[in-house]
Order: C-alpha cells, then structure tokens, then sequence
C-alpha cells in the first residue's frame, strides 16, 4: 500500500489515479526528484545571471566601451592618458586625451567670449572599424565645473584625420573656457547624433 501525497487515502501500489481523491499518485521518489530538478534550474538561472555581470565588470576594466544602445546605466569616468576602446557596428577604435594647456592666443574677430583659452589633445586609432574612423570637436560635449557647455574657439587648433585599420592620428581642438577652475567632463559621441553618449572623460590639469 501507498499513501495518496493529495489526500493522505491508502492506495494500492499498483493504482495510478486515486479512488478517493481523483488525483494521479506520484511516488514519493518522484516527488523528491521533481523537486530536485526545480531547484538545479533556479541555481543554473542565478549562476548564468551571476556570470554576466563578472562579464560586465570585466569589459569595464579592459576600457571598453560599446555604442551606446539608450541604457540608464551610470558610465564609467576616465581621464588622462586613460584609453578607452570604442566598439560600434562597423568596428572598434581607441580613443585617449593625451592634454589640456592654455594659450594666451585670442582670435579678435571671434565673438566669444574667452577669460581663458585651453587646448585639448587627443588621439585615436582605428583598430578594426570598417568604416575610416574620423574624430572632430563635433563628437565632443565640453563642461567645466559648473557643468557649464564649452564652445569652441578659433586659434591654432589641429584637425585629426580619417585613419583606416591600423591607423592612428592625434588631434587638438581650442575652448573657450570662463572657470577659474582645472577641470574640464568631456563626454564623446561616436555617433553626434545620438542622445546618450558613449564614454565620459573627466580631466584636471
């Protein structure tokens, strides 16, 4: 004889439905490996889930950097000398600021103005991309301290160039800049048209 788990009714070994209760008699031993299975599958979901975020963790330590897809997430800030890889659909590059210095040169035909003028250097280097990578002031979102925006200023400034695989090139581009404070947040848009940028770099001098 066994006891039905639903009714607690004795059955005969050999009845699978039973005649008190209605219900199909499952064996204690399938009871206990139906259980067994259920928690092996709630510890694979957590482990897989534990896994990627290490995942994660670890491609943030690497600096790098997927195109940014609209996530909330709070990135990550760099700052001098501190490369970051930048992966898009069409490749990845590396993007470091290698600078900041201040010039005492004024263009007297802008109308911006300008307590001070810093010159920011940078370089990048394409490492896969399929498509030249380029990187100007307009991939750029300058603020200082105040988390005022930067405009650009006309001095003697030097354009990057479109580099192919394996290429690199290095860039400075002039701000004007009205804090008396050394601490610029640059953040960078692979692409200038999105909302959300990709990294942010925020640099002291």
């Amino acid at each position: 004889m066994k006891k039905c788990l639903f009714c607690k009714a004795e059955v005969q070994k050999s009845e699978k439905i039973c005649p008190n209760c209605g219900k199909r008699c499952f064996s204690r031993k399938w009871l206990i490996l139906l259980v067994a299975l259920a928690i092996i599958l709630i510890v694979g979901i957590f482990g897989d889930s534990e896994e990627d975020n290490y995942q994660e963790d670890k491609g943030n330590s690497n600096n790098t950097v997927v195109e940014n897809k609209g996530s909330k997430k709070e990135k990550k800030k760099y700052g001098l000398n501190e490369p970051v890889i930048i992966t898009t659909s069409a490749g990845s590059y590396r993007l470091t600021f290698t600078g900041v210095t201040e010039t005492s040169e004024r263009n007297r035909y802008s109308d911006t103005q300008a307590n001070r003028v810093i010159l920011i250097s940078y370089e990048y280097e394409n490492i896969d991309s399929e498509e030249n990578v380029y990187i100007f002031d307009s991939n750029f979102k300058i603020y200082d301290n105040e988390n005022n925006s930067l405009e650009t200023y006309p001095v003697s400034d030097k354009a990057g160039e479109s580099v192919s695989i394996g290429r690199k090139t290095n860039a400075t581009m002039a701000y004007a800049l009205n804090s008396n404070t050394n601490h610029i947040e640059i953040e960078h848009y692979s692409n200038m048209f999105n909302s959300k940028y990709d990294c942010i770099f925020e640099i002291e001098w």
